[in-house]
């Protein structure tokens, strides 16, 4: 003999219910929390400046001796890559320096330099290369792999010089930086202000003067310099308090 117990269907139908609702209780808490995720994540990438070199304090006017020391590990970096071949433009406050008074802007703190390879380079093998050589010059280089940059510096008043790595890495006529862990990481900060089209560094390309020297610069003059300053490239940009 069986002894069949009957359930109402209410029964079943409240406890489905109740399931249901811990079910999407749980799936919109989920959601919320990664779009908080995403959301911090999205702040942190638009505004991170790592790429600039923050630890560097900002001066209204960098004392000429470093700046000379400066001017002589740019010489020194560009015959390096001139004897290589290397297609190189100025870029940042270095192209605003070349195309304002052809030399460094007096409160910058480093030469920027962009280094164009073609997307199938060893990338490693040249910075390799570089870095061996800048070294061999007497200056004191590091390959910083978080940023993707060279940084060299003078042996005296330790004046900075970086030398960034672009490829059109995805065959669209866009440049992204190639080198490092930053551009990726912070994609979006790295989307919106660094990428560039290729056809503003392709060969052959004009020049200007830079300390003392003809320097190959992009083309079409400020355009790169508008998407890399898109709120403020036509004012002239000075530290704070200067």
């Amino acid at each position: 003999f069986l002894f069949f117990h009957h359930v109402p269907f209410s029964n079943y139908r409240s406890k489905s219910y109740q399931y249901w609702r811990l079910f999407t209780d749980k799936y919109w808490k989920i959601l919320l929390i990664l779009s908080l995720i995403w959301c911090y994540y999205a702040w942190v990438s638009v505004r991170w400046a790592g790429w600039y070199g923050t630890e560097m304090k900002p001066r209204c006017r960098v004392p000429e001796p470093e700046l000379e020391d400066m001017r002589l590990i740019g010489r020194q970096t560009k015959d390096i890559l001139d004897r290589h071949n290397l297609t190189h433009v100025l870029g940042f406050g270095s192209l605003w320096g070349a195309l304002r008074i052809g030399d460094i802007l007096p409160w910058d703190m480093d030469i920027d330099i962009l280094v164009i390879l073609d997307r199938n380079t060893d990338i490693y093998g040249v910075i390799d290369m570089l870095v061996k050589e800048m070294k061999e010059k007497g200056m004191d280089v590091h390959y910083r792999d978080w940023v993707g940059i060279i940084q060299g510096y003078s042996p005296v008043y330790k004046s900075q010089l970086d030398l960034s790595f672009w490829c059109d890495y995805y065959g669209t006529g866009t440049m992204h930086r190639c080198s490092g862990k930053e551009a990726w990481v912070f994609s979006i900060q790295h989307r919106m202000k660094m990428i560039f089209p290729a056809r503003l560094v392709k060969t052959p390309l004009p020049t200007l003067n830079f300390i003392n020297q003809t320097w190959t610069v992009p083309r079409e003059g400020l355009e790169l310099q508008k998407l890399h300053y898109p709120s403020d490239w036509w004012k002239v940009a000075k530290p704070r308090g200067c």
